[in-house]
C-alpha cells in the first residue's frame, strides 16, 4: 500500500511538470507579440528567440542520447523543471535583449529536460501501463495550454507582461518544487552514475539510430513538429490580426490546445488496442483537410471549427511517437525519447515561419505548414510496416529491461 501511494505520488509529480513545461509554451505563444512588440522586433526576428530555445533543447538532447546512461535522469529532470519555472518568471521582468536571448537557450534546455525525461521517467514509474500514463500525461500538457493563454490575456490589462509571468511562473514553481519533494530518495543520490567515455556513447547512441524503425520515428518528429509548433507560436497573432482582437486570438490559442486534450483524453483509453502507424496515418490526412480549410473558409467561427478538428486529429502526434520510440528501444527509453526531442529542436531551430510572414504574409507562411502533414502520410504507412512485434512482447522486454 505504501508503495502504492509513492507511485502516485511521483505520477502525479511528473505529470504536473508536464503541465508547466506546457504553460511556458503557450505563455510564450500567447504572449509573443507583447513581447516582440516591447523589444521592436520583427516577426523574424521573433522567431531567432525561438531558434535560441531549440539550441538549449537541442543541447539536452544530445546530452541524453549519449550520457543519459551515466545520469541520474530523475533528478535532472526535477532540477531543470526548477531552473524552468525561475526563468519563466523572470522573462517577464523585460531584461536586456542579449540577456533574454541567453534566458530563452536555458529555457530551451531545462524544458528539453522535462520534455524528453518525463516519458522515461513515467515508464520507470509505472511500466505496465506505460501507453496510458503517457498519453494521459500529454493530456494535461494540452489542459495547462488550453487555461494558460485565455488566464493570461485576462489578467494581462491589470497586471501587465510581468505580472503574468510571475503569477504564472509562480504557480508552476510551487509544483517544481512539490516533485523535489515527490522524487527526494533520487535528489540526494549523485547526478552522475558512470563514466563519461565519448567513444562508447556515441556508439550506443548509433545503435539506438539504427534500430529498425527509429529512423522514420526521428523524421516522424521533426516534421510534425514544424506542423504543431507553427500553429502554437502563430495561430494566435493570425487570430488576433483577423479580428482585429487579442482575446479572440487567445481564444484561437486555447481552442487549439483543447482539441489537443480531447483527443489524448479519447485515444488514451485505446492507446495499447491499435496500430500506431495506422492511427498516425488515418488522423493526419484528416488534419491536413481541416488545417487546410482554416484558411479558405471565409466565416470566423468556422475557422475556429477546424482549428479544433485539426488539433484533435493531430493532437496525438507526439504521444503516439514517443511511445512509439520507447517499444522500438525499450531497454534505452531516455535515448529513443531524446532521438524524438531532437527532432523536435532541429524543426525549431530552422523554423522559418516567421520569416516568410514577413515576406508572403503570416496567413500564407501557416498555410504552408500544412505540407509538413502531407509528408508525414508516408512515413506513418512505414511505421506501421515496421511495428509488427506484438505489443504484449514489446511489453515484457520492457518490463526485464528497465525495472529499477
Amino acid at each position: 500500500m505504501r508503495q502504492n501511494k509513492l507511485t502516485w505520488v511521483r505520477v502525479i509529480a511528473t505529470d504536473m511538470l508536464m503541465l508547466c513545461f506546457s504553460m511556458s509554451i503557450s505563455l510564450q505563444g500567447q504572449l509573443f507579440s507583447s513581447i516582440k512588440e516591447a523589444y521592436g522586433l520583427s516577426l523574424s526576428q521573433g522567431g531567432l528567440l525561438l531558434s535560441m530555445q531549440s539550441v538549449g533543447g537541442a543541447l539536452l538532447a544530445v546530452v541524453c542520447i549519449l550520457f543519459i546512461s551515466v545520469l541520474n535522469k530523475t533528478r535532472l529532470m526535477v532540477a531543470c523543471g526548477l531552473v524552468l519555472c525561475v526563468l519563466l518568471m523572470l522573462v517577464g521582468v523585460l531584461p536586456p535583449l542579449i540577456l533574454l536571448f541567453i534566458m530563452y537557450a536555458v529555457l530551451g534546455f531545462s524544458g528539453g529536460a522535462i520534455n524528453t525525461l518525463r516519458n522515461s521517467v513515467m515508464v520507470d514509474t509505472v511500466p505496465q501501463k506505460a501507453e496510458r500514463y503517457i498519453n494521459f500525461m500529454h493530456m494535461l500538457f494540452s489542459l495547462g495550454s488550453v487555461i494558460a493563454p485565455v488566464a493570461a490575456q485576462a489578467i494581462f490589462p491589470s497586471v501587465g507582461l510581468s505580472g503574468v509571468f510571475l503569477i504564472l511562473g509562480g504557480f508552476s514553481l510551487c509544483w517544481a518544487v512539490y516533485a523535489v519533494f515527490a522524487f527526494s530518495r533520487h535528489m540526494k543520490t549523485p547526478l552522475i552514475t558512470g563514466s563519461f567515455s565519448v567513444g562508447p556513447r556515441f556508439r550506443e547512441a548509433a545503435a539506438v539510430l539504427k534500430t529498425r524503425g527509429m529512423s522514420i520515428v526521428f523524421v516522424f518528429s521533426i516534421l510534425m513538429t514544424t506542423w504543431q509548433l507553427s500553429a502554437i507560436y502563430y495561430i494566435s497573432t493570425l487570430f488576433a490580426d483577423i479580428t482585429h482582437s487579442p482575446m479572440k486570438g487567445a481564444f484561437a490559442l486555447s481552442l487549439l490546445f483543447l482539441g489537443m486534450m480531447i483527443a489524448r483524453l479519447i485515444y488514451a483509453r485505446f492507446a495499447e488496442k491499435y496500430s500506431k502507424g495506422r492511427v498516425l496515418m488515418l488522423f493526419n490526412c484528416l488534419g491536413l483537410l481541416a488545417w487546410t480549410a482554416v484558411f479558405f473558409v471565409p466565416d470566423i467561427t468556422a475557422k475556429y471549427i477546424f482549428v479544433v478538428i485539426s488539433a484533435m486529429a493531430c493532437g496525438n502526434n507526439f504521444p503516439i511517437t514517443f511511445s512509439a520510440a520507447c517499444r522500438l528501444v525499450p531497454h534505452n527509453t531516455a535515448a529513443a525519447s531524446g532521438f524524438v526531442n531532437l527532432g523536435y529542436y532541429i524543426a525549431i531551430f530552422v523554423f522559418i515561419v516567421g520569416a516568410l510572414g514577413d515576406s508572403i504574409g503570416l496567413h500564407n507562411a501557416l498555410l504552408l505548414c500544412g505540407v509538413a502533414l502531407l509528408l508525414l502520410l508516408p512515413l506513418a504507412y512505414l511505421l506501421h510496416r515496421r511495428m509488427r512485434t506484438p505489443l504484449a512482447d514489446a511489453s515484457s522486454h520492457i518490463d526485464q529491461k528497465i525495472l529499477p
